[in-house]
């Protein structure tokens, strides 16, 4: 059941093809705008999505959880491996570090006011703090994380799945980070006759507007997730 319910949100975001398509589409003249992360566990459902700043470096994050708990504290973070299919948490690996930020030798502390020379880049949690649930059991969490991009280099998310921990940081649910890309409208664009590597590797700076149509696929496909999880 939820799997069609995912598969329904996946087709609202992309029901206008000349704008969203998946990030495996081989025109080279597509641009990584948008990503989103179904994660699921015994339970537990929700969907991080990832979206441009405008005018600003690093991703905006909305999260939607439920079948939590209310009162615990739930830390979630970018893992460094993808989710296989049979849904193992575990193999996701540790949490997403390019940097090294987070040594054996050394104790770790997050500081978001100096986010990419003391946080790991998959600490999202460390940012923005953990998910805290209400008494239905739903956590929601919208926030800027100023060092995690699109691109193709040692900050990007793409590649990488989310987990949600328990307070003893067991695994409680996780999902792959999967991107979505906008048909540039023109073929004489900067990005025409690049490699996908190359149109996705500075997502940092200015991004196009996300025109009516998409926005109004990309808001049907968060309503169908609302739906989802209110199951």
């Amino acid at each position: 059941m939820f799997k069609n319910i995912i598969a329904l949100v996946f087709a609202a975001a992309t029901a206008s093809a000349s704008f969203y398509v998946r990030d495996t589409d081989t025109d080279f003249s597509l641009r990584v705008e948008q990503a989103m992360a179904n994660v699921t566990g015994t339970g537990v459902t929700g969907n991080f999505t990832f979206l441009p700043i405008p005018g600003q470096t690093g991703l905006r994050v909305s999260i939607n959880v439920s079948g939590l708990k209310q009162g615990i504290q739930y830390p979630f973070h970018i893992h460094v491996n993808l989710m296989p299919e049979n849904g193992n948490c575990t193999a996701t690996g540790g949490h997403l570090d390019t940097y090294g930020i987070k040594t054996a030798n050394a104790a770790y502390n997050c500081d978001k006011t100096k986010p990419l020379a003391t946080c790991e880049i998959g600490d999202l949690a460390g940012i923005a703090g953990n998910l805290t649930a209400n008494a239905n059991g739903q956590a929601t969490l919208t926030f800027n994380d100023p060092i995690i991009t699109f691109g193709n280099n040692k900050t990007t998310i793409l590649g990488h799945s989310i987990v949600v921990h328990n307070p003893d940081n067991t695994r409680l649910a996780c999902g792959n980070i999967i991107g979505f890309v906008r048909k540039n409208p023109s073929t004489s664009g900067s990005h025409t006759g690049s490699s996908q590597t190359e149109s996705d590797s500075d997502n940092t700076g200015s991004n196009t507007k996300s025109s009516g149509a998409s926005s109004a696929a990309m808001s049907a496909a968060l309503a169908i997730m609302a739906a989802a999880i209110a199951l």
